[in-house]
């Protein structure tokens, strides 16, 4: 079994820029109105026409410098917050989609 996250995008192509150029991922599949990016043993869909805005979290092993390798690509990444589980960074695709950098305590 795989997991896939479908998330809504307007324009297809800035959105696969982005997961690719600025996240490093790669693109699996790219059709007129979809896309598959490619997260370790999952994918992320971009849809134009369907999917979710937000609440997709990407976890990371050091979340200081993933935060720091996003800012020094112009992203905007707000402040990193404690939480009772551990650490989140949260920051917006080129869609306006809420993402979230996230490291849980050990």
């Amino acid at each position: 079994m795989k997991l896939a996250v479908d998330i809504k995008v307007s324009d297809l192509d800035r959105a696969v820029d982005f997961y690719t150029e600025i996240l490093g991922l790669s693109c699996r599949r790219c059709e007129s109105d979809w896309a598959a990016i490619v997260v370790g043993d999952a994918e992320i869909h971009l849809y134009l026409h369907g999917g979710v805005s937000s609440d997709v979290e990407f976890c990371v092993e050091n979340l200081e410098r993933t935060v720091e390798k996003l800012r020094n690509k112009n992203v905007e990444v707000s402040t990193i917050e404690e939480f009772p589980w551990g650490r989140a960074a949260f920051f917006k695709d080129t869609e306006g989609n809420t993402l979230s950098l996230v490291k849980d305590f050990e």
